[in-house]
C-alpha cells in the first residue's frame, strides 16, 4: 500500500476471510509460495514473504481477492492500518505486536512491516480473526485457503452397515472402508466379504471420498513389516494396485499397538506411501490420543506425521476402557487436552478427532463389556435404568441393577455429550470429526451432525 495521504479513503475491497493457521516454510526456501483460493490458483504482485520462519502477507493480498468484499483504511501519520471485514474492525500498527480487534486488544507474533512500499501483516494474526482456514501443501508449496469450509466428517465402514449407510450419506465427506488387513510380509487382503463395488457406487454418486482402509494390530507382525524395506515396498504396491485398480480417493492407515521403538520406523513406510501415492491422493493416518502427561512411550512421531500426511485421524477415545475403573469414554476436558497437545505438533485443519460411538457396561468388580446404543435400548427395556450427567466430564452415565442384583454402571456418549465435542472440534478449528463406525446404530450423532452440517 502505497504511502500517500494522511487516511486514504475508503479501499473497497474483498478481504479474505483467511481462516489461516499459522504457516511455517523453511526460512530458507529461495520461491514464494503459490496461493490457492477456494481451489483456484491466484496470482499476486506482490508475494507473500517469509520472516523469521513467519509467513506475512502483503495488505493487497487481502483487499485486492474477490472472494469477500470489505474496507481497508491506511493512516501514514500513525502507521496504522485499518481493516473492516465480516463484522471485525481491526487495527495494526507498523511495528507493533499490539492490535485492537473490535477495541480490545490483542498481540501478534509478529509485527506489521513496509517493504518496497507494500504493507505486510501476519498470517496467523488474520486467520485467528478472520476465521478462515489455510492449508499447506509441502509437496507444491502451496498455500490453500478456503473461506466457508465445511468440516469433514470422516466415518469407518465395516462390516455390511448398508441401511446405515444409505440413510445418513448425505452427511459424510470421506469414508473409509475398513475391509483390508495386512500382514508381516505386507501381504494386502479382504477381511469379510461384501459388496465391494456397489458400497462404492453408492458412496462416490453422493460426492463422498473413498479411502481404502488397512489394519494390522500386531505388534511382532508390524515390527516384522515396518523393519524390513521388502515387506513394507510390498504393501505399498499392493495399495497402489488397489487405489489404481479401484479408483479409491486415498489410503488409510489404522495400524495400532506399534513397538514405541518402531515409531522411526513407521514414519519412514508413511513417507515411501505418501511418496508413491503422490499428491493427488489422500493420505490419512490414524493415531491414539494423547496429552504429553502419560506415561507410556508413544509409537507415533506425531509432529513427522502431520508432516507427510493429509489428515490425522485422532482417536481421542478410551479414557476409560474395558479393564478400567467405571468412567467416560471420552471426557471433554480430556478431549481439549488432546487436541492441545495435537495442534502444537499437527497443522490445525489436518486433524480429524474421533469421537466414540460405542461405550462400556462396568458391572460391579469386574470388567466392562462393550456397549453400543442399540444394547443401551435392550438394556432400558429389561431393566430399571437411571440416567445422569456428569457435568465435570460433559458426559453421561446409566446405571442400573441386573437380574442377580448385580449393579451395573454404563457410560456412553449422547446428543448432548457429542454436540459439546462438535463445539470443541468447531472452536478448535479442527479439520473435523471421523467416528468407529458406520452401522452402530448411533443416531445420537448423525442427530448432531444433521444439525450442525449446512
Amino acid at each position: 500500500m502505497k504511502k500517500q495521504k494522511k487516511f486514504i479513503a475508503v479501499v473497497s475491497l474483498v478481504v479474505f476471510t483467511i481462516t489461516m493457521v499459522l504457516i511455517t516454510f523453511p526460512s530458507s526456501a529461495s520461491a514464494s509460495p503459490t496461493v490457492r483460493v477456494n481451489g483456484e490458483l491466484r496470482n499476486f504482485s506482490s508475494p507473500p514473504l517469509i520472516v523469521n520462519d513467519r509467513t506475512m502477507i502483503p495488505i493487497r493480498f487481502v483487499i485486492e481477492d474477490e472472494a469477500l468484499q470489505g474496507q481497508v483504511y491506511w493512516d501514514e501519520g500513525l502507521h496504522k492500518i485499518a481493516i473492516d471485514c465480516r463484522g471485525k474492525y481491526i487495527e495494526l500498527f507498523i511495528g507493533s505486536n499490539q492490535a485492537q480487534v473490535d477495541g480490545k486488544t490483542v498481540y501478534l507474533d509478529a509485527p506489521p512491516f513496509i517493504d518496497q512500499d507494500r504493507t505486510y501483516i501476519p498470517l496467523r494474526f488474520l486467520s485467528e480473526n478472520l476465521g478462515a482456514f489455510v492449508g499447506w501443501n509441502s509437496l507444491k508449496r502451496e498455500v490453500t485457503i478456503n473461506f466457508d469450509l465445511e468440516p469433514q466428517v470422516f466415518a469407518y465402514y465395516y462390516y455390511p452397515p448398508r441401511a446405515e449407510l444409505k440413510n445418513n450419506i448425505h452427511l459424510f465427506t470421506d469414508i473409509a472402508f475398513r475391509w483390508f488387513e495386512t500382514n508381516d510380509k505386507g501381504n494386502l487382503f479382504y477381511e469379510y466379504k461384501d459388496d465391494y463395488a456397489e458400497v462404492l457406487k453408492i458412496a462416490r454418486d453422493n460426492g463422498v471420498k473413498t479411502h481404502a482402509s488397512v489394519v494390522l494390530m500386531d505388534r511382532a507382525a508390524l515390527h516384522k513389516l515396518l523393519s524390513s524395506s521388502k515387506n513394507r515396498a510390498q504393501l505399498i504396491g499392493n495399495l497402489m494396485d488397489k487405489v489404481k485398480a479401484d479408483n479409491y480417493d486415498g489410503v488409510n492407515i489404522d495400524f495400532e499397538f506399534i513397538d514405541y521403538r518402531d515409531a522411526a520406523l513407521f514414519t519412514t513406510f508413511l513417507e515411501e506411501l505418501k511418496t508413491a501415492m503422490g499428491p493427488d491422493k489422500d493420505l490419512s493416518v490414524a493415531v491414539f490420543a494423547r496429552t504429553g502427561r502419560e506415561s507410556w512411550p508413544t509409537p507415533y512421531q506425531y509432529k513427522k506425521i502431520g508432516e507427510i500426511a493429509d489428515l490425522v485421524v485422532v482417536m481421542a477415545y478410551d479414557y476409560s476402557y474395558n479393564t478400567s475403573a467405571p468412567g467416560p469414554v471420552a471426557p471433554l476436558w480430556w478431549v481439549q487436552e488432546v487436541a492441545d497437545y495435537m495442534t502444537e505438533r499437527i497443522p490445525r485443519e489436518k486433524i480429524i478427532m474421533g469421537v466414540p460411538t460405542y461405550g462400556y457396561d462396568w458391572p460391579t468388580g469386574r470388567n466392562a463389556t462393550t456397549i453400543t446404543a442399540p444394547k443401551l435400548g435392550d438394556i432400558k427395556w429389561k431393566y430399571s435404568v437411571e440416567e445422569h450427567f456428569d457435568t465435570k466430564s460433559m458426559s453421561p452415565y446409566y446405571t442400573y441393577r441386573d437380574n442377580y442384583n448385580n449393579r451395573h454402571q454404563i457410560w456412553l456418549e449422547n446428543e448432548r455429550s457429542l454436540q459439546e465435542k462438535w463445539n470443541l472440534i468447531i472452536n478448535n478449528q479442527l479439520g473435523g470429526i471421523s467416528f468407529w463406525r458406520i452401522g452402530n446404530g448411533f443416531d445420537d450423532l448423525y442427530k448432531v451432525l444433521d444439525k450442525n452440517l449446512k
